[in-house]
Formats: structure tokens, C-alpha cells, sequence
């Protein structure tokens, strides 16, 4: 080959070389949007903040809200760890911030406390709705509040008990219509006179009226047809009825005119029971204490059979055994009442009484010696991987079954790669995230979110290796302008070469001629 040709490629491959950008591949996943607009909120020390005004151009930004008693938590801590295992010239390159979802909530005081708990001072940042409105849409977030309001009240309440063997159980809030007898008629100082037998309890009196030993009359047990529009005489035993659905009871001699108790208020879910004597006088009364953790304790543990004993005293409600477990005389050990902390993700101990916990979601009865940690968290609350997916990706249908089986995906998504279970957006820079159980974590690129994870379920290394991909990019692009860097150096050798080579050609030449 002639050597002006060959000595002409190796001149094009070094400018080639020259030219070439570096290859980067992110272990999120990769944006190509335009710029969000700035904004201005106030942090959790009360001071504003201006997003174009921050110290740097690398950003990681988490859109969180306090109440979230999962995800939330889990990737604060998750920041944290990526934050800590930063070299320190990094550090000085990044700054972390969160953006409340829920700013009804959360106040400056609840985001204060939050970064407390959670050993983090990064900007925890919350402001008018409006402006954070702006802030969601140019970030591409959507947030449905009544997901976030369902999210931190749907889950029913449970009670979780640990035995003195460290055995654990969950038990759901599912009172039995004797729960509900014996709380209304101990907050209506009522007395019941019953007998407990094979089939549940029998009542034989209220209020000192007795059933006669002829059975002349007897105390019946009645519920409201709602379809019906009237009382009836109930085919359940006491124990037997569910309080939750049938939260109106009617104690009724058997020879009285239950026509003459009038119908309960479809509009007020508050459980009553009505007595109607055998002269036909009647009594009422509608449970009016606020729904309290030794409510919740009386209906988790007869839902399931168990049963629970309190003294009284006018400090309120002791437990004092569980499945007939008594604490002991001597104190050695007593039964402790602890509530979930929805902001730690932790069972704490109780710091007021039974009927001082009011509303309660999560509680758990344990022995006094129990390791908080060794209490499970409530299963509702346990990370979202190990529960049921969603079916392709919350953005379709699926058809066919066994190894045909594939999802009919949504317009606008198709299958993942290699993945016909799997939704995903045709366009990934068009993607739009919806916040309320889960959420989204971008890093930033100056103003433009660069890479995006979403949930809670990615590992702290693989984040910071993106975070620390991004910042090296951002020196790369510092040092390739306004100073001469390696790609600068290697065009100017091709260039300094291809002149020599013109140069010796000539004068090549020029001796043959």
C-alpha cells in the first residue's frame, strides 16, 4: 500500500479518536429531558430555599412526605447511606434534597423532626401547593392526594401479640357483637347477667330484670334489616354476630313490641344497643368514647377467641392477663402495650395508657422484657417487593396463560426487553410518575433530571456510582473547555502529524523531480 495512504488513515483515526465522546451506562434509568423551572421553598429550618441559587450542579432529588410509613423511611435512609459513602471531594460536588408530596402536612415543624429522626440534614423542602404544583409537573410527578390520604389510612388496624415464648401473631380489629356488648354496657354502667357456655354467652338479665326460670319470656337478640327497614330476631349468637356489620343490637323480652324501638340513623356508624323491658320501657345508649387501643384490644383478641382481662380504676383500663396468661403477682414481668411509629418504622413503647391511645393503627401486646426489634412490623406495612406485583406494570391487561401468557399493553407502552409481562413506556423521556405509595428519586444534571429511580427497592451502591457517574461527567465537561485536555492534545498530534506528512511529501517529491 502506498505510504502517503497509510500514513493518511492512522491521520483520520486519530482525529476520529479525537472526536469520539466517552461511552457512559447508568444503572438507572437514563432522561433526555428538558429543563424543570426553578423554584423557591422554605427547608426545615425555616429558610428558603432557591433551587438556581445552590451551591451545585449535581442534585439528588427525592419526592417524599413524612406520613409514608414505607417507602418514605426506607429511602431516606437509603440517601443517607449513598451520602455517607461519598469521597469527600464528592460530597462538596452534590446536594441532596427532598420535596414534600404532601405539604398539607407537612409543616417546617413535622420536616424538622423528621430530618431529627432520620440523622439527616439535607433540605427537606415543603411551600405553597401552588408552587409545588409547578415543581411536580416540571419534573414530570403526579400526585393524587387521595392515593396519599388512602395510603396512610386504609390499612385496618391490628394488634400484634407477642406470647412469653417470643411466639408473634397479627390479629385484625374483628369484634364479636359481646365485645360490643360489654364495652357499651360498661361505659353505661349497665349490669348483664351472663353465663358462659358450649354455644357462647347467655344473657338472662339487664339492669337486675331476670329472665323467669319458666321461660315464660326470654332475652332475645335482635338486629336491623337495613333492607327491611325493621328489627329482627337474630339467627347468630351473641358471640357469633360481627359488630363491624351489624353495629345496632336490640335486647328485647321476648314478649314485648319491638315495633316500638325505632330505627337507628343510617347516618351514624357508631354502634348502640337498645333494651326493651317486658313493659315495654326502653333504654338506649350509643358508644361515646373515642375509638381507643383497649377498644382495639377487646376486638382483635375475642375476633380470634381470646380472651382479654382488664382491671379498672380511675387511672382507666390494666391489662392484666391475655388467653388467660396473668401477669405475675411479684411484678416480675407485665404485659406492655407498644405503638408502630409510622415515622421511625419502629415499635415504640407506649408512652400513655389503653384509653389514652386513641385512633390507634398498629399496636402490639407483648412482655416487658421484649426486644422491640424482635416485635414483626405489621404485615400491611412490609416493603412492597415482597407482595403481589402489579399486573403489567399498572399499564395493562393480561391474556393467555402458561408460557403464552403476555400483557396487552396500554397505548403509549410496550413490553420491556425480553420481559412480555412487562408494560413500559414507548417514549422513556415522556414518562410520568405517579406519587403516593411509591415515589421518585432523580439526580439532576444542572436543571435537567438526568437519571431516575423510582421505589424503594434499588441498593445504595448502584445510586451512588450514578451519582458519582454524573459528577465526573460534570469535571469532564469543566476540564475539556476553557483548557486544552486530552482530546484537544490528541487533535493537535493528528493535526501536527498530517502537516509533517504534507511536509515530507513535498520535499519527497520535489527531490524526485
Amino acid at each position: 500500500m502506498d505510504r502517503k495512504v497509510v500514513i493518511s488513515i492512522a491521520m483520520v483515526a486519530l482525529l476520529l479518536i479525537a472526536t469520539t465522546p466517552v461511552a457512559t451506562a447508568y444503572k438507572g434509568h437514563q432522561l433526555s429531558r428538558a429543563e424543570v423551572v426553578d423554584f423557591t421553598l422554605v427547608d426545615q429550618n425555616n429558610q428558603n430555599f432557591t433551587f438556581s441559587e445552590s451551591f451545585s450542579e449535581v442534585h439528588v432529588i427525592a419526592f417524599v412526605f413524612t406520613r409514608c410509613p414505607d417507602v418514605c423511611p426506607v429511602i431516606t435512609q437509603s440517601l443517607k447511606l449513598v451520602q455517607d459513602g461519598l469521597s469527600d471531594a464528592d460530597k462538596e460536588n452534590v446536594e441532596f434534597l427532598s420535596i414534600t408530596v404532601d405539604p398539607s402536612y407537612d409543616t417546617v415543624e413535622q420536616l424538622n423532626i423528621f430530618t431529627e429522626y432520620h440523622g439527616v440534614s439535607w433540605p427537606h423542602l415543603t411551600g405553597d401547593s401552588t408552587v409545588l404544583r409547578d415543581v411536580y409537573n416540571s419534573f414530570g410527578i403526579i400526585v393524587e392526594e387521595e392515593v396519599i390520604e388512602a395510603h396512610v389510612a386504609n390499612n385496618d388496624p391490628t394488634v400484634t401479640f407477642v406470647d412469653g415464648e417470643g411466639n408473634s401473631s397479627e390479629m385484625m380489629f374483628a369484634p364479636n357483637g359481646w365485645t360490643m356488648n360489654e364495652l357499651i354496657a360498661e361505659e353505661a354502667n349497665w349490669t348483664v347477667n351472663a353465663s358462659y357456655g358450649q354455644y357462647g354467652h347467655f344473657v338472662s338479665g339487664f339492669n337486675g330484670v331476670e329472665s323467669p326460670s319458666d321461660s315464660s319470656w326470654y332475652w332475645s337478640l335482635n338486629v336491623f334489616n337495613h333492607s327491611s327497614g325493621a328489627w329482627e330476631e337474630s339467627m347468630l349468637g351473641i358471640d357469633d354476630v360481627d359488630a363491624l356489620e351489624n353495629n345496632n343490637l336490640l335486647w328485647a323480652a321476648s314478649t314485648s313490641n319491638i315495633s316500638l324501638v325505632p330505627a337507628p340513623s343510617l347516618d351514624n356508624p357508631t354502634p348502640t344497643i337498645d333494651i326493651l323491658y317486658p313493659d315495654n320501657s326502653t333504654e338506649n345508649h350509643t358508644l361515646q368514647t373515642d375509638f381507643n387501643a383497649y377498644h382495639l384490644t377487646k376486638g382483635a383478641f375475642s375476633g380470634v377467641g381470646m380472651n382479654t382481662s382488664f382491671d379498672t380504676s380511675e387511672y382507666g383500663h390494666m391489662l392484666t392477663s391475655i388467653d388467660d396468661v396473668s401477669s405475675p403477682s411479684d411484678w416480675s414481668w407485665y404485659w406492655s402495650l407498644y405503638e408502630w411509629n409510622m415515622t421511625s418504622s419502629s415499635w415504640d413503647e407506649s408512652m400513655v395508657g389503653v384509653d389514652g391511645l386513641v385512633d390507634p393503627t398498629y399496636i402490639a401486646w407483648a412482655p416487658n422484657s421484649t426486644n422491640t426489634s424482635d416485635i414483626p412490623m405489621p404485615e400491611s406495612l412490609r416493603p412492597k417487593d415482597i407482595m403481589a406485583p402489579l399486573v403489567c406494570d399498572g399499564h395493562g391487561w393480561e391474556m393467555g396463560s402458561g408460557e403464552g401468557k403476555h400483557c396487552m399493553c396500554d397505548e403509549g407502552y410496550e413490553w420491556g426487553e425480553d420481559d412480555r409481562l412487562s408494560c413500559v413506556s414507548s417514549n422513556p423521556d415522556d414518562l410520568e410518575y405517579t406519587v403516593g405509595h411509591s415515589t421518585i428519586t432523580f439526580i439532576m444534571d444542572g436543571m435537567k433530571p438526568k437519571i431516575a429511580w423510582s421505589g424503594d427497592s434499588w441498593k445504595a451502591d448502584d445510586f451512588r456510582a450514578d451519582v458519582e457517574q454524573v459528577i465526573a461527567s460534570q469535571s469532564s465537561s469543566e476540564d475539556s473547555s476553557p483548557l486544552p485536555g486530552m482530546t484537544f492534545l490528541i487533535a493537535v498530534t493528528g493535526l501536527t502529524f498530517a502537516a509533517a506528512i504534507v511536509h515530507i511529501g513535498s520535499k519527497d517529491e520535489h527531490e524526485e523531480a
